[in-house]
């Protein structure tokens, strides 16, 4: 009964592994532990192809420490290139080798043990078990393909945007990232916030472009009409999945602190904590690169409207460590570049 156990455990772990990771590297070091937990194995090693660059990642894994090589073809030996180019298996009393295939040949498992021998049940397990890992490296391909897709997309919707408003990428993805770390953000989150920043004024396309390039100060009904952008905006990308955890932080990235934002009033950790970073970030934009009717300021002044702004549009924490983040030399010396 223990035996059985452990071979539904096996399967489940692989299952929860293409569940949880959205990077291949840390799922192929997860792959290899429960090879090497459910076989009892001494030494692993597993391939893996890049099928849009066909360069390889290799990795050895003996259980306390694991060793991992990227490059060509030429970081194969001759039996690994064997095993991929005729997609077989080698099933021998103390090592066994399969290809990871499902389509497309993904790459191979080889695994190895001094004692005890492998039994045929266990060849069996090994088998199935390497066939549900390529399910999972498909899914990766997948995965990829889908994520090129969406990066296309928004370098389209951010192209559209430019015609506006001038989109300083790099220098806004350099500060997330640096703002992202001091607050400890999750790749996860900090990467939706990446996305959004790019796409968080999208909903602007379907606004009168008149409005969008005046050069003065917008009446009140036009403001109106500017406020349903982010609504808007949510409605344009709502259906991708890839990017649902960026529609909350697009739709009230205009939000206020003390609660007189736009559209839902929200205040202080009401509004999702990616809006509240994206709304000090933004006007930081704002003010240092201009809009058409409104000039460029220096970073002294950026930083002395963005302390006025404490407590009331901005949260107090987000913009403390913004602007530590903007006294740092690098930064400064990085975005004084663009003056």
């Amino acid at each position: 009964m223990k035996k059985y156990k452990n071979i539904f455990y096996s399967f489940h772990s692989l299952y929860r592994l293409g569940t949880s990771y959205t990077d291949v590297r840390h799922f192929i070091v997860g792959v290899c532990r429960v090879y090497k937990n459910t076989f009892k194995a001494d030494k692993i090693t597993m391939v893996f192809k890049n099928m849009e660059s066909s360069s390889f990642m290799k990795v050895y894994y003996d259980g306390n420490k694991q060793c991992m090589k990227r490059g060509g073809i030429s970081i194969l030996n001759k039996w690994e290139r064997e095993i991929l180019s005729q997609e077989r298996g080698v099933f021998l009393s103390n090592r066994l080798i399969y290809p990871f295939s499902f389509v497309d040949t993904f790459g191979m498992i080889y695994i190895k043990r001094k004692s005890p021998v492998f039994t045929d049940l266990e060849k069996q397990w090994f088998l199935s078990l390497s066939e549900e890992a390529s399910m999972g490296l498909k899914i990766f391909s997948l995965y990829r393909e889908e994520k090129k897709i969406l990066l296309s997309y928004i370098q389209v919707l951010t192209k559209c945007l430019e015609q506006y408003t001038p989109v300083h990428t790099q220098s806004i993805i350099r500060l997330i990232r640096s703002v992202g770390k001091k607050l400890k953000l999750s790749e996860l989150e900090t990467k939706s916030l990446e996305y959004a920043s790019l796409l968080h004024d999208v909903g602007e396309i379907q606004l009168p472009s008149k409005l969008l390039k005046k050069e003065r100060a917008l009446t009140e009904e036009e403001f109106k009409i500017i406020m349903k952008h982010p609504r808007k905006g949510v409605k344009l990308i709502k259906d991708l999945d890839i990017l649902r955890p960026v529609v909350p932080i697009i739709l009230h990235h205009h939000e206020r602190y003390d609660g007189k934002g736009y559209p839902s009033k929200l205040k202080k950790e009401q509004i999702p904590l990616g809006s509240r970073i994206l709304s000090v970030i933004d006007s930081f934009h704002a003010m240092f690169f201009g809009r058409p009717y409104k000039n460029k300021m220096d970073l002294e002044g950026v930083e002395n409207e963005l302390k006025k702004q404490v407590g009331k549009q901005f949260d107090p924490k987000i913009v403390d460590v913004f602007l530590k983040v903007l006294k740092r030399k690098d930064i400064r010396k990085y975005l004084q570049s663009f003056q």
